[in-house]
């Protein structure tokens, strides 16, 4: 809901055409309250969007598809760590030389994370905008004994001063 709406609006109006009425609304007072204890940046700053997202497999491959026109491709930030994908960016329509006078398009910063199925290797990913989408191109993280690093771990105990 919003600050301005009670709380506990539901005890208040018990019987008002219902009760199964408004135990519909529940969920807009509890995402209201998620929302404002959360450290999401989307979730805090109004202006704040997120991008629209479709995951596609092929084997060991992955494909993020964003939805993002208009996002100035010099401003994309696209970081892979385990399971997760965050891509950044800032969205700005350019008008040529007009002036808007009426705007209802979102422009401004985009921020989108994304829990991936597995694994992705961060040291190779490819990234391409055509007509308005961003296609990112993981590939995922398979973890060999070649890769596996014996670490030598050291006794304090023993040592002397």
């Amino acid at each position: 809901m919003n600050k301005y709406w009670p709380k506990k609006w539901n005890e208040k109006l018990p019987n008002f055409l219902g009760e199964d009425f408004f135990s519909s609304f529940d969920f807009l007072e509890n995402n209201q309250e998620e929302g404002e204890n959360s450290n999401d940046n989307t979730a805090k700053s109004p202006n704040f969007s997120s991008l629209k997202v479709d995951i596609c497999e092929l084997e060991n491959e992955l494909l993020l598809v964003f939805r993002a026109p208009g996002i100035m491709l010099e401003d994309v930030e696209i970081d892979v760590y385990d399971k997760t994908l965050e891509i950044s960016g800032y969205i700005q329509v350019d008008h040529k030389k007009f002036r808007p006078i009426h705007s209802e398009l979102y422009q401004g910063p985009v921020m989108r994370k994304v829990k991936l199925p597995y694994p992705c290797r961060h040291d190779k990913i490819k990234a391409s905008y055509h007509h308005g989408y961003l296609y990112v191109h993981l590939h995922r993280l398979i973890r060999t004994k070649k890769t596996l690093k014996k670490i030598d771990v050291h006794d304090l105990d023993d040592a002397k001063d």
